[in-house]
């Protein structure tokens, strides 16, 4: 697994084993590139790694730079520029006709353990956040941050890690958060007279809530807990061992008034629900108790006969839906994606929550026009993230 949660868990680990390491990220981007800005990769000592930071181009490479920062015990940013199309000089083929600087830092345990918890908070928030990292020091005077300092940045707070040194440079951080969530994905580079601070947006884990414990719920919890999304499986009866040894990587629950879901679980705008209890009575009470909670995608299992039977019922008993909620509700669930079976159809369901999280279409990416990491336009209020 390389998802940002794989590389959290890598920096606890270490953190715990009181293990140094050295953390990869992407920090800046021009042209094109395998991973955007935030792609991380940690190097332990043994020189095994976690999380990549491009399709494998750059990762050995970079693994042979990460020893010497482990042994030197300084931060460097190792840039591979290939728009002029000449990868021989490298040696590494990359073929990417793009500019990346990765920031290599050397982490001790207890800055692993700080580092850490501010990917934490920020994967677990409810909004993007920005996190802003100094990447290059240009002059050694008194007051500098030091390079690999960070700070996360939300709506109404800012949490620190490593030598801010004097501080000042906090209050000109503050002010580019806006710029940062506008660029996105891009990133965001800043010049602060002799320091350079580069931002990156970092989007919450997405909430997949799965009302239901079948046997196809299996297949779908894989997929989505591969691809580092917060899962939720929600079972009607109490928990006992067997549910939770049936699905790693998530969380089970007991719901036993279905109509009261969202006191059973945290139902918010990065939340994606899919109803698939195979009880009709049981999947109407739970869409009834997601309609209008706020959450992005209500995703519902079974022909669309079944779903339109369903928002009868609703209209008849006199609940009043709101058109936002209506937008969220797809059913029949999942993208056209073909196949038969138990896994082609969370593979299909997962498919369409990733669109709606990233503000995608789902259609094929030869035909888009416009830069692959922005978004196809897809309506913001059907965003996950």
């Amino acid at each position: 697994m390389t998802t940002n949660r794989a590389i959290v868990d890598a920096l606890s680990s270490a953190s715990t084993a009181g293990d140094s390491v050295v953390l990869a990220t992407v920090v800046r981007v021009t042209g094109s590139s395998y991973g955007g800005v935030g792609a991380r990769m940690v190097v332990r000592v043994d020189g095994s790694t976690v999380g990549i930071v491009s399709g494998g181009c750059l990762e050995s490479d970079l693994a042979e730079h990460a020893r010497k920062v482990h042994e030197e015990g300084k931060a460097k940013v190792v840039t591979y520029d290939t728009r002029a199309d000449d990868d021989a000089a490298w040696g590494l083929g990359l073929g990417c006709n793009g500019l990346i600087d990765v920031l290599l830092e050397p982490l001790d345990a207890n800055q692993s353990r700080e580092v850490g918890d501010l990917l934490r908070r920020a994967f677990g928030s409810d909004a993007p956040s920005v996190l802003a990292t100094v990447m290059n020091v240009e002059s050694g005077r008194p007051g500098t941050p030091a390079v690999g300092a960070h700070a996360l940045i939300t709506s109404g707070a800012m949490e620190t890690s490593g030598d801010w040194g004097s501080g000042e440079i906090l209050d000109l951080i503050k002010s580019h958060r806006d710029d940062a969530l506008a660029a996105g994905r891009r990133g965001l580079v800043s010049d602060s007279g002799d320091v350079r601070v580069a931002f990156e947006v970092v989007n919450p884990a997405v909430r997949l809530v799965i009302c239901g414990s079948g046997p196809d719920a299996v297949p779908l919890v894989n997929f989505a807990s591969q691809l580092g999304w917060e899962v939720i499986v929600v079972d009607h009866r109490p928990v006992v061992h067997a549910p939770v040894e049936r699905f790693p990587g998530a969380t089970v629950v007991e719901c036993a008034d279905s109509l009261r879901l969202g006191d059973s679980v945290a139902l918010t705008s990065h939340t994606a629900a899919v109803v698939m209890s195979h009880h009709y009575a049981r999947d109407l009470e739970y869409v009834r108790s997601l309609l209008n909670s706020g959450v992005a995608y209500i995703g519902i299992l079974g022909p669309r006969a079944r779903t339109e039977t369903m928002f009868g019922e609703i209209a008849a008993a006199g609940d009043k839906v709101n058109a936002r909620s209506k937008d969220t509700v797809f059913g029949p669930i999942g993208l056209d994606v073909g196949g038969d079976g138990p896994d082609a159809i969370a593979l299909a369901i997962v498919a369409e929550v990733s669109a709606v999280a990233h503000r995608r279409e789902g259609g094929h990416l030869r035909d888009r026009t416009t830069s692959l990491h922005e978004p196809s336009g897809r309506s913001a209020n059907a965003r996950v993230d």
